[in-house]
């Protein structure tokens, strides 16, 4: 990989949380450390039907010095990008009464943002959904690459700097829990675990924190923009070209045997936009006169679309001046790298000795038009954001959102481009169709992912002084030990889950549901998820020994006192704690603030019963609160989100 990099130079009550949690595991977790999904399991479907294509690829004329390609493909034309979209505007055909209970408006909250906060409760309730959606559209995006840029170090060949490799965690728990433009930051993480790009791997991206930056920017960018366009900021993205191996990928050569590089093509299709198999417009899958599921693409695609990607590489000019600049900056072309050949994959074919940039834009927008597009992409959003298990309803509606790039919301407003792939319009779909807005179920929901948990908790409490450069169990919570996943390291293109997942022995799988989210769950996550939101629920966070840290930043030129330090993620419950007095109003408090009204009848019971038996041991009012809090957050009725 580093060869073909050519421009880089040298460089207190556990064991009843326990008891309770450990119920998690009975939903169906994976009993081991290692995930244990197909693969090939990408489109949201059942595995058993997710089997990748198995036709060999013909790589005999691959080189540049060979004419190749499929010559029956519809060779010149250019596709359609889907600009004149259908004109019918799809609605919500739902009032606009979505805020008009705290209950509600939490759960709302709890699909569109990182968590909802007591202020915009008490603010939101009996206001327009459809008002604060529009709202949260027209805010500026926060970014990360700021953060990083304000650790940068002033000589690149400084010693190794800590706190600016993990700038980019930095950057995103800031945004993520005291950002204002929440729905857009929301947005951009579930996107994130659909074009996934990781600085898990210890090598360029994880010590060059501009490029996973820089990536986190596009999607925060792009997330109220168009998939299409989105698409492209991808493609010339440093981060991907370096994490999918295609950033210096050269044309083939018949004297070497070289090859171009066919990750990115590989997973442009099969990832980030189609799918294995050919779906319905409600993401049901097609079938053939036989009833065997349609194949999406074969080998040989995807060797025709692997020469559209030759010839990129970091800027030149950029990289004399600074790596980290480079990385930062869209990758470029290099007509002398770039494949002339035809470059044929499905159904189509660009013609010889098309230039770098055409070829891009010829293939993205050839795969844009793809009738996959739409279902595939909505159903994972809708997966990631409110429900594991859409109907087909459900999925057709917001495809058919994506599709016309328009939508009127509750209130009547129209939102949206009017163009295919509009973010906005299928985000708004997302949220408002009627589904999302049911009363719950034990099928409309999701389980809650471990960052999640740990943001909401946040948010509920108004925690002080977000500087996760001061807590270093927020550097790194990959581990089974901690969250079991932190944002953008997943631990492989397929994220930290497979959205067709489904649990083995678990009472969801007989009954033929997805719970992506298991596949992270575990015998060592949920003990480990227990003790990380122990810590910082109990405040664990302020008795640290910070002394290694003051003198780490006095090094970086950073004064700051241990009390500066000890201040960071500070809670103070004072809500909690003048309901101490009343076990059921602290508990109805909690329960709208974490789970929107949603707490079971069990659980409610056990949680008081615990409080009274606090309060007849002369437990402190913190402990109190503190118990009830950690109950909650490890309790089925949180984990489960509906």
């Amino acid at each position: 990989m580093r060869q073909r990099f050519i421009y880089i130079g040298q460089k207190a009550g556990i064991a009843v949380m326990l008891s309770i949690a450990m119920t998690i595991a009975g939903c169906g977790g994976s009993s081991g450390s290692e995930n244990t999904g197909d693969e090939s399991d990408v489109s949201g479907i059942n595995s058993s039907i997710n089997t990748p294509p198995t036709t060999q690829p013909d790589n005999s004329n691959d080189n540049d010095s060979d004419s190749s390609g499929d010559n029956s493909a519809n060779s010149g034309s250019e596709p359609s990008t889907g600009s004149d979209s259908d004109t019918t505007v799809i609605s919500a055909n739902t009032a606009d009464d979505v805020f008009s209970s705290t209950n509600s408006t939490a759960r709302f909250l709890g699909q569109a943002t990182f968590g909802a906060t007591p202020e915009q409760l008490t603010q939101l309730v009996n206001t327009s959904a459809s008002e604060w959606f529009k709202q949260q559209i027209s805010l500026s995006p926060s970014l990360v690459l700021p953060t990083v840029e304000g650790y940068r170090p002033e000589d690149e060949e400084d010693d190794f700097n800590l706190f600016y490799i993990e700038a980019t965690s930095f950057g995103f728990w800031q945004n993520s829990i005291m950002a204002a433009d929440q729905l857009r930051q929301r947005m951009a993480f579930a996107l994130s675990e659909i074009l996934v790009v990781s600085n898990g791997g210890g090598e360029v991206l994880t010590d060059v924190p501009e490029a996973v930056a820089s990536y986190q920017d596009i999607l925060i960018q792009q997330a109220f923009g168009n998939y299409r366009e989105l698409l492209e900021a991808v493609t010339y993205s440093p981060a991907m070209g370096y994490y999918l191996t295609y950033l210096g990928s050269e044309k083939g050569d018949e004297a070497t045997g070289r090859m171009p590089d066919e990750n990115y093509a590989r997973e442009l299709i099969q990832l980030f936009t189609l799918g294995v198999v050919e779906l319905n417009l409600d993401g049901t899958v097609k079938l053939d006169d036989n009833e065997q599921p349609i194949e999406t693409y074969t080998n040989q695609d995807i060797t025709g679309l692997a020469r559209v990607f030759t010839g990129l590489n970091l800027n030149e000019t950029l990289v004399e001046e600074s790596i980290g600049l480079a990385f930062s900056a869209p990758m470029q072309g290099y007509a002398e790298s770039h494949s002339s050949k035809e470059k044929s994959f499905l159904g189509y074919t660009i013609p010889a000795n098309t230039a770098l940039q055409s070829s891009i834009d010829l293939a993205l927008d050839h795969i844009f038009t793809h009738p996959n597009l739409a279902p595939f992409v909505s159903k994972q959003l809708i997966q990631r954001l409110v429900s594991s298990n859409p109907t087909p309803a459900y999925v057709e509606h917001v495809s058919s959102a994506f599709n016309t790039g328009s939508y009127q919301l509750p209130d009547g407003a129209v939102i949206g481009a009017g163009q295919r792939g509009d973010l906005q319009a299928t985000l708004a779909a997302i949220l408002f169709y009627s589904e999302a807005r049911a009363t719950p179920s034990s099928t409309n929901g999701k389980i809650r992912e471990p960052i999640l948990r740990f943001t909401h908790w946040a948010r509920a409490f108004n925690v002080k002084n977000i500087t996760p450069q001061y807590q270093l169990l927020l550097w790194d919570t990959s581990a089974s030990s901690a969250l079991a996943q932190h944002p953008y390291r997943s631990p492989s293109v397929f994220n930290f889950f497979r959205p067709g997942y489904k649990a083995p022995g678990s009472e969801s799988a007989s009954q033929g549901l997805v719970s992506p989210e298991l596949q992270i769950t575990n015998a060592s996550a949920i003990p480990g998820y227990i003790n990380f939101i122990t810590y910082f629920i109990t405040g664990q966070q302020q008795d640290a020994d910070f002394k290694e840290i003051v003198a780490e930043l006095a090094e970086l030129g950073r004064q700051v006192s241990e009390d500066e330090i000890r201040n960071s993620f500070r809670v103070t419950y004072e809500a909690e704690l003048a309901l101490t007095s009343d076990a059921a109003a602290l508990l109805n408090h909690l329960d709208t603030l974490l789970t929107a009204g949603s707490l079971s009848t069990d659980t409610r019971q056990h949680i008081i019963s615990t409080i009274e038996t606090m309060k007849d041991s002369d437990y402190d009012d913190i402990d109190i609160v503190h118990i009830a809090i950690l109950m909650v957050m490890t309790s089925t009725d949180y984990l489960y989100q509906q």
